[in-house]
């Protein structure tokens, strides 16, 4: 009996043997499986270009090889004949996209059962249907392959006929979508509750239901080569700067890359720079896209995602809630003043402390050193060590708060905060006092509305703790310097960041103004077309007068505030 070669054994288990690859069974590469010949590669058509024929078959011929028919089983070509003399037609449309009901009940039953006798010299079939058969409020004629492709993988059923080059698109989208509901990561107490949803005409119904102007342009685009995403610019025709849209929609269409399938990466292609300090604003409140759009500015929302953003815009735009203006102005710029407060202290108090510590204890009176010293006499990290160690952690829990199911996830950071705290307290691994300035530092954080600018003070704090560890206060302010330098130098859109303070403008973007100020100006640095929001006096009915119809901004000129008329000049 021959005794196996165990180490041959797991050689050949570890690798293959020479001469019998694993691509005898499967292969990525070029190279072809041995025994079969290698397929010739199929050149891409270009279909972008190509008008559709007069024949029904080689329509649909050129249409089921572009969508892998019949390996796409939810693309249907239903072919059936219609009206006298017989007409063979064929519907296309995906099922899932498009709305069976609307395609059976608007186009199918019609086109089947109620086509009349017609005379065929007289109308052509394409207009005939499209006048007489087809009740659906949106009917759009397509003359090339592409057109037609488009429409389809919007939703739409296209309908061709037998002997025309012409194929109509019948508006049937009817995807399954989330329901309007309750903006989830931009919750505010008083005001409008309701968020955007993945569908884009939803989303542009909701601003149009608080923008009632037909001043409101909608304009369509695609991004994407390989996957088209459809995405709408919305902005104020006699208000916005035509600037600012030429250059929206110059980037917009300018993107060549294979897919764009959320806000959030259409974001990272147009910004002007690439920077911790976002320069696009994103929201999911169609209230506050209203609020921007009425003040100059313009928004970009993409086919499924929830979140518009919104160019240009400035640092002291991320500090704003859309629930300062809804609430008196003290308590607004109130509010404004606790999260500019937040935001310092979230970037600079770790790294201060460590700093001060570390490097500059005779800053500190000498009833707190010592309370310091004496909670860190047990402890067996350095400082620096420590409050990394504690600022990971924290990170940690607040991930996994967010990651694990809603339910259970802000009860899993509370209990998972306070146990390893007191866990880590109790064991001499952290200090009392370093507990107490992270909690603050993270409950700072948690009051910046914004979560790109909430993103960056993460980072930003990080940083901060290595510069005060490594350098002491010089390194702080090194760090602040480089900091200010990169802010005051970003561009969001041609308007400057740090803007109305460097460089100066007139206005007060950072706070709030009442909303009976006469005379009220947007923002100087968007360049409005109209540049006046409130007349002068906004209330008239204080000196016993009404707005007069001739005085109503009508929808042609657009002049805000009417006529600008001194208090005096009107008793």
């Amino acid at each position: 009996m021959r005794v196996p070669n165990l180490f041959r054994l797991l050689k050949r288990s570890a690798r293959p043997q020479p001469g019998h690859p694993e691509r005898a069974s499967f292969s990525m590469g070029e190279r072809p499986i041995p025994g079969q010949e290698p397929e010739p590669p199929s050149s891409e058509k270009k279909t972008r270009d190509t008008p559709l024929s007069k024949n029904l078959d080689d329509n649909l011929k050129t249409l089921k090889d572009i969508f892998h028919v019949p390996e796409s089983s939810d693309v249907v070509f239903r072919e059936f004949t219609c009206g006298r003399p017989l007409l063979k037609v064929s519907v296309g449309y995906i099922d899932g996209l498009s709305a069976s009901p609307v395609v059976f009940e608007r186009i199918l039953q019609p086109l089947m059962l109620l086509s009349p006798i017609r005379d065929p010299n007289k109308l052509d079939p394409i207009e005939y249907l499209k006048l007489a058969l087809i009740p659906n409020g949106q009917v759009q004629e397509k003359n090339t392959v592409q057109e037609t492709i488009e429409s389809m993988v919007v939703g739409d059923s296209v309908v061709l006929v037998d002997g025309s080059s012409t194929a109509l698109a019948v508006e049937t989208k009817g995807w399954e979508h989330r329901n309007v509901g309750e903006a989830v990561s931009e919750r505010i107490v008083r005001g409008p509750q309701h968020g955007f949803v993945e569908v884009l005409r939803t989303n542009t119904a909701l601003i149009r239901a608080i923008i009632q102007t037909p001043n409101l342009v909608v304009e369509s685009l695609d991004v994407g080569v390989r996957a088209t995403t459809k995405c709408a610019v919305l902005y104020l025709k006699e208000v916005a700067n035509p600037k600012i849209v030429q250059e929206i929609r110059r980037r917009v269409t300018s993107i060549d890359t294979s897919e764009v399938l959320s806000s959030g990466v259409l974001e990272q292609f147009i910004e002007t720079r690439h920077s911790l300090l976002p320069t696009i604003m994103s929201t999911e409140r169609p209230d506050r896209v209203a609020h921007f759009l009425m003040q100059g500015m313009c928004a970009v929302i993409v086919s499924g995602d929830p979140f518009a953003i919104v160019v240009p815009v400035t640092f002291f735009t991320f500090i704003q809630s859309p629930e300062d203006r809804y609430i008196r102005w003290p308590y607004g710029n109130l509010l404004r003043g606790i999260r500019y407060f937040a935001f310092f202290l979230t970037v600079f108090f770790p790294g201060l402390y460590v700093a001060i510590v570390n490097y500059h204890p005779e800053m500190i009176p000498t009833t707190l050193i010592t309370v310091i010293a004496a909670s860190r006499q047990s402890i067996p990290f350095p400082l620096s060590i420590e409050v990394l160690l504690m600022y990971l952690g924290f990170e940690l829990i607040r991930e996994a708060g967010i990651r694990i199911p809603s339910p259970i996830g802000p009860t899993i950071g509370i209990v998972g905060a306070l146990l390893i705290g007191e866990a880590a307290v109790s064991a001499s691994i952290v200090s009392p006092i370093m507990v107490i300035i992270i909690a603050v530092t993270g409950v700072a954080s948690f009051t910046l509305p914004n979560l790109e600018m909430a993103m960056f003070t993460r980072v930003a704090t990080l940083v901060f703790i290595v510069a005060g560890s490594l350098f002491g206060l010089l390194g702080i302010v090194s760090a602040t310097y480089v900091l200010l330098s990169q802010t005051l130098g970003l561009v969001s859109f041609g308007v400057p960041y740090m803007t109305p303070i460097a460089p100066s403008r007139p206005g007060k973007d950072g706070l709030i103004v009442p909303e009976v100020a006469s005379g009220e100006k947007r923002p100087v640095y968007l360049k409005a077309l109209d540049e006046t929001r409130q007349g002068s006096p906004s209330r008239r009915w204080d000196f016993g007068r009404t707005l007069e119809p001739e005085e109503i901004r009508d929808s042609k000129g657009g002049k805000g505030g009417g006529k600008q008329e001194s208090p005096e000049g009107k008793q």
